[in-house]
């Protein structure tokens, strides 16, 4: 699941940000620190679920779109976090060999929700904080209405280190890839609430996945100019992984997409364009990047090509920070 985006990147090119927000870091929902040793396989931890086991939602409907402040809720995934962090005691405490089973299972319970795009399960199964992270408000169908639109899956799903805190909570690091390429490390919080265990919140850690690994290093906007996308290197020879160290110099918030577009055509005509729209490849993606802040993108097996480096975010002015001339193109050469 991802990070609240209500608001950003549907003014003039409505149909190209929906399709690729919504696609491109499909998960960044769930989830600091590093794993410490080897992830475990989820399936080889406990068996995933073959049915996704929840309570009923209460009835409810999504908050209508007019009702929200969209600058309010650009700053609640960065506010829950904070607040988070400062209220979780470190460091935690391995889990017992009970904890640990019952936690592992709770999470591969919600997995198993996700996967099968039954989001009503998954949604009673979120926290209200855990809700605000993914749609900016405590509305549960607010976070079911923003499933609907990411159409998450959850491959290679890992489960790593189980912790437990003298606020009931639970910790559970995961790593997994979203879509074909983006390799995600998080961690992940959890409560339970009687026979369930539900999804409390979650943070990004940083992603370190194995093998031969070229960093290329991208600057978001500048004192000089907010709108601008600027890598350290245009080009790049293959690797098995290839991670973006995005830090935002701006004195807004900017996310990051790496777009495949259609052979042969320029951002310009896929945004013009629906059809060259559905044929856009989301290659991976960092959803919120605050001013000052940094994140990594981690991808792996990405294929030789050009690629669009982009931000959908919305500009004061209405127009989005793409618009603006917030798009640079990036290559991925061929090994000699």
């Amino acid at each position: 699941m991802s990070r609240s985006r209500r608001g950003h990147g549907e003014s003039s090119w409505p149909a190209l940000a929906r399709l690729l927000l919504a696609s491109c870091a499909a998960v960044a929902l769930l989830i600091g620190g590093l794993v410490q040793g080897a992830p475990v396989r989820a399936q080889e931890a406990s068996p995933t679920p073959v049915e996704c086991d929840a309570p009923e939602l209460p009835p409810g409907t999504p908050t209508p779109q007019m009702e929200g402040s969209p600058a309010a809720l650009e700053a609640s995934p960065v506010a829950v976090s904070e607040e988070t962090a400062e209220a979780t005691p470190e460091p935690g405490t391995p889990a017992d060999e009970a904890t640990t089973e019952a936690a592992t299972a709770g999470v591969l319970n919600i997995v198993t929700c996700l996967n099968t795009s039954n989001y009503t399960a998954a949604a009673a199964l979120f926290t209200p904080n855990a809700v605000m992270q993914i749609a900016g408000t405590t509305n549960p169908y607010d976070a079911v209405q923003a499933l609907e639109g990411e159409g998450l899956v959850f491959s290679d799903f890992q489960v790593g280190d189980v912790l437990t805190y003298p606020d009931s909570r639970v910790s559970v690091e995961v790593t997994y890839t979203e879509g074909q390429y983006q390799y995600t490390h998080e961690r992940w919080w959890l409560v339970q609430d009687g026979e369930y265990w539900k999804l409390d919140g979650f943070d990004t850690l940083t992603p370190e996945p194995e093998g031969d690994t070229a960093v290329v290093g991208v600057q978001l906007g500048s004192p000089e100019d907010e709108y601008t996308i600027i890598p350290n290197a245009t080009e790049v020879t293959q690797s098995p992984v290839l991670i973006f160290h995005v830090t935002n110099a701006g004195q807004e918030a900017h996310m990051m997409a790496v777009l495949k577009l259609p052979e042969g055509a320029t951002i310009e005509q896929v945004m013009q364009d629906e059809a060259l729209q559905q044929q856009t490849e989301s290659i991976g993606s960092v959803d919120f990047v605050e001013p000052g802040g940094a994140q990594d993108l981690a991808l792996v097996g990405v294929p030789p090509g050009d690629y669009t480096l982009i931000c959908f975010f919305d500009a004061p002015d209405g127009k989005t920070h793409a618009e603006h001339g917030m798009v640079t193109t990036f290559s991925v050469t061929a090994p000699a």
